[in-house]
């Protein structure tokens, strides 16, 4: 029965990143990962001993563990790609700033009519 709010919270994760993409709030490429990160949670949902099999296979000895793992990796993927962005945004807004400050001086050096 608990697994039933486990799912209905996996649904409205899913149902809130397309309704943010359709208000154009979010891109479709940045909602990707999002969405993969929705469709998982969905997945594990409704087989949640997915984990332990996973773990057990991979010799880890306490499932959940395997759980955080790849949440902090996700994390810290979605982190770096948020700070590169950022990186590009703030080199894209010093040329922009460059290039008016040399259109307003090509506009003052000008001569009148």
């Amino acid at each position: 029965m608990k697994n039933i709010y486990f799912i209905i919270a996996s649904v409205a994760a899913l149902i809130y990143v397309v309704v943010e993409v359709r208000k154009n709030h979010f891109s479709v490429k940045e909602s990707f990962w999002w969405v993969i990160a929705a469709l998982g949670m969905i997945f594990l949902s409704i087989f949640p001993y997915t984990f332990d099999y996973i773990a057990k296979f991979l010799s880890i000895s306490y499932g959940p563990s395997l759980l955080f793992v790849i949440c902090i990796i996700f994390l810290l993927f979605i982190n770096f790609r948020s700070s590169k962005k950022i990186s590009d945004m703030q080199m894209k807004i010093t040329d922009l700033a460059e290039h008016i400050a040399i259109l307003e001086q090509k506009l003052k050096s000008k001569p009148k009519k």
